[in-house]
Order: structure tokens, then sequence, then C-alpha cells
């Protein structure tokens, strides 16, 4: 569970994330190329994740394991959809406007 976790959430991202460092910002395909990508490898790492939950030491972590996923896998669209209708970034400046 730990190596899924570890190897695929921590530092897949990070490997992931480095690509948007060589994308053209401007770029609207690539920009959604990337988030399309992005989408796909975070539900590679959720259902991985899951199917892992087997092997935490206790059933009642196993639960958590597999709820949190059901839970991300569910969000894991809706956050998508936020994200391409601008309303994350909107959000995001109105807390810059407040000095947060």
């Amino acid at each position: 569970m730990s190596r899924v976790f570890v190897v695929y959430g921590i530092v897949g991202s990070l490997l992931y994330g480095c690509l948007e460092f060589m994308i053209n910002p401007f770029n609207l395909f690539l920009m959604r190329v990337y988030t399309i990508g992005g989408i796909l490898y975070s539900a590679y790492v959720i259902v991985g994740t899951y199917r892992c939950a087997v092997n935490c030491k206790t059933p009642r972590m196993a639960r958590f394991v597999r709820v949190s996923c059901v839970i991300s896998l569910l969000l894991l669209p809706v956050i998508t959809y936020m994200e391409w209708n601008g309303a994350v970034d909107s959000e995001l400046l109105q807390l810059e406007q407040l000095n947060f």
C-alpha cells in the first residue's frame, strides 16, 4: 500500500507535474492535453490505491482508503469541470484580493 502511495501518488505526480514547465501556458490545446493526461493519471493512481487497500494492516484502515478513493474518483470530474470553466481561477483571484 505504501509503495503505491509513494511511487505513484507522490513521485509519479511530481514527475508529471514537471512536464508543465515544458508547456507554453498560452497554448490552450497543450494545456487541455496536459489536463486530460493528469485526469487519466490521477484515475490510474486512485484505482491502484483502491485495489491495494486490501494490504492495509487493519480492516478499518482498508475501508477508509477505499471510501477515500471512491470520493476522490467521484470528485475528479467535478474539479476538472471547474478548472476548465475558470471557477477555480476566479476563486483564487478573490482570495488574492482579500490578501490571503
